[in-house]
């Protein structure tokens, strides 16, 4: 993966991002995903945001590599510390992280957030964690995708903030508010992956000699709920 040819992943995050003056990435890594952001056009400037060394260095030596030093700088630091006000963030984007880890960046930035940039984010687990901070924090969920990426399944989505009070059902912080309406093969391919995985743990935990009563109803409850919305044709 390069600037100009992103993985699939980063490049379904690129996707998303809506044309922008400026746009911070977090956990910038190598800068690829804003390299590529400026060369397309997407984006007319760009923060690379890291806290460690060597992905900062990365990030700097890329910017260098594709010549964009007048239009993107590499700052270290954590999380959206890296952004100042005079920066006029209108898009930010972070991916490839955990999604308590996100959503422990967003609350912690809570004072970087007063413009209401869009928020473009890529959780690899607990994507539900970050559609609940979003709804609670007013920020609605306009664009998803999901690929299959490298032997894993990647949700990434836009939100936007909006003035009225958001709230999801529990399927919808589960599953995706938008891609529980499309169910795109990949939608599908990724639950039933899941759905094989928890029965199979579920005939295990059931003829186990421990029998764990609890772990056996949760999972029993999570494999109803993706049976009901692979299930559901509406």
């Amino acid at each position: 993966m390069d600037a100009k040819h992103l993985s699939k992943r980063m490049q379904a995050v690129a996707d998303l991002v809506p044309k922008s003056d400026t746009v911070a990435d977090i956990g910038s890594d190598h800068a690829y995903l804003p390299a590529y952001l400026l060369e397309q056009g997407i984006v007319k400037r760009a923060i690379a945001g890291e806290v460690v060394k060597g992905p900062f260095e990365n990030a700097q030596s890329e910017i260098i590599n594709q010549n964009l030093s007048d239009q993107m700088e590499a700052r270290m630091g954590d999380g959206l510390d890296v952004i100042e006000s005079d920066d006029l963030v209108n898009t930010i984007t972070i991916a490839g992280m955990g999604g308590e880890l996100i959503t422990d960046i967003l609350e912690r930035g809570k004072a970087k957030l007063t413009m209401h940039p869009v928020l473009v984010l890529q959780a690899n687990v607990d994507e539900n964690t970050v559609r609940k901070w979003l709804a609670n924090h007013q920020y609605e969920i306009t664009g998803e995708n999901i690929v299959y990426d490298a032997g894993h399944y990647y949700e990434m989505f836009r939100a936007e903030y909006v003035e009225h009070k958001i709230s999801y059902s529990h399927e919808e912080l589960d599953f995706g508010p938008l891609l529980l309406k499309e169910k795109s093969d990949v939608f599908k391919a990724k639950w039933n992956n899941k759905l094989s995985k928890d029965q199979f743990i579920l005939d295990k935990l059931l003829i186990s000699k421990s029998h764990p009563i609890e772990k056996i109803k949760k999972i029993k409850t999570t494999i109803t709920e993706i049976e009901g919305v692979l299930n559901d044709h509406s």
